[in-house]
């Protein structure tokens, strides 16, 4: 879809601690996308989207996950810095 992404892994790490994750994304502004609600629930430094894996089928998670964040991405051109939850009718 055209969207600057960058992973953990394309930075030459594999597991980055989540402080150091969300101080890049805050530094760089950027959107962190996670499964971790638990952990990036209460971020307020940088725009955080909350998926679920779960909500579509295996096959097809990366082009409906890419689809969505595409949506999520229109309809939030300038996101808070907290936690946003995907809505139902993005999925």
């Amino acid at each position: 879809k055209g969207h600057d992404a960058v992973t953990p892994l394309d930075l030459g790490v594999h597991d980055l601690p989540d402080e150091t994750l969300i101080q890049l994304a805050a530094a760089q502004a950027r959107v962190i996308v996670t499964e971790n609600a638990a952990d990036f629930a209460s971020v307020t430094t940088c725009p955080v989207v909350l998926v679920r894996k779960s909500w579509w089928p295996q096959a097809s998670l990366a082009d409906k996950v890419a689809a969505a964040l595409d949506q999520w991405a229109a309809a939030n051109r300038d996101p808070g810095p907290f936690a946003h939850w995907l809505p139902d009718a993005m999925r």
